[in-house]
């Protein structure tokens, strides 16, 4: 557990390589890693444009001073490259990987049908050229606590004494077992992973507030936004750079 007095904390969620996005994001809300605490909760890569860029401007923010945990996509990028399971190459390419592959290998380097062997070349590529990218995602924490926060990608296992248990799968991919049942523990947990229009069960992508929790992914990378939630000791507040089509 770690106090952070004295900072806003600005906590952003599943960015998805919304670069642009979250440039923006960040501009609006001034931040200043001498004054803010800036905690990212994970999925930094797949579905959106510049996924590479993403990465290392986030490699750069924690330089500064900012904390990046673990998502599920980071997690799938991972496995890609450093297994050669067949299973796990095929989730990741059907939960947006290639739009990452092709930012990190270029849009030109596979045929239309991305055959096997362009894939393994493309990991080895990415394994020489890209390594200190991949370092970073490894080292990735699963979460980070405070006080009266719990910061972590998906959400923990509600049903478990010690939340502290809760599988680091989980953290990262749980998802109805953690929104459908409320928890027991005395701070309010802040995640993202599920859209929180997903949440609602009605188009609204604002941050969404729970019963001591507080979902924040906005789905920039499906057209919708990205959120910012900003804590100030006892406060809230809420901005976010909208990506919503008309």
């Amino acid at each position: 557990m770690r106090t952070i007095p004295n900072k806003r904390i600005l906590a952003i969620s599943d960015i998805h390589g919304c670069y642009q996005e979250l440039v923006q994001l960040l501009k609006l809300n001034d931040y200043n890693p001498k004054d803010d605490q800036l905690i990212l909760l994970g999925d930094y890569i797949d579905r959106g444009p510049e996924s590479k860029r993403t990465v290392a401007y986030i490699m750069k923010l924690v330089e500064e001073g900012a904390i990046a945990l673990r998502g599920n996509h980071d997690q799938m990028f991972l496995e890609f490259i450093f297994s050669d399971d067949p299973d796990k190459e095929r989730r990741y390419l059907m939960n947006g990987g290639m739009t990452t592959l092709e930012t990190y290998v270029g849009e030109d380097y596979f045929p239309d049908d991305a055959a096997g062997e362009h894939l393994h070349s493309a990991r080895q590529l990415i394994k020489e050229t890209d390594r200190e990218h991949l370092a970073f995602l490894s080292n990735l924490p699963y979460y980070f606590e405070t006080e009266k926060h719990l910061f972590v990608h998906a959400g923990i296992d509600p049903s478990l004494a010690d939340w502290k248990n809760t599988p680091d799968y989980d953290k990262i991919w749980i998802r109805h077992e953690f929104l459908g049942f409320d928890h027991p523990h005395h701070f309010t947990v802040v995640h993202g992973h599920s859209p929180t229009q997903y949440i609602r069960g009605r188009k609204d992508n604002s941050i969404f507030f729970g019963n001591k929790k507080i979902g924040i992914d906005g789905a920039c990378a499906y057209g919708g936004r990205l959120n910012c939630l900003i804590i100030m000791e006892d406060s809230y507040q809420t901005t976010y750079i909208s990506n919503e089509k008309a």
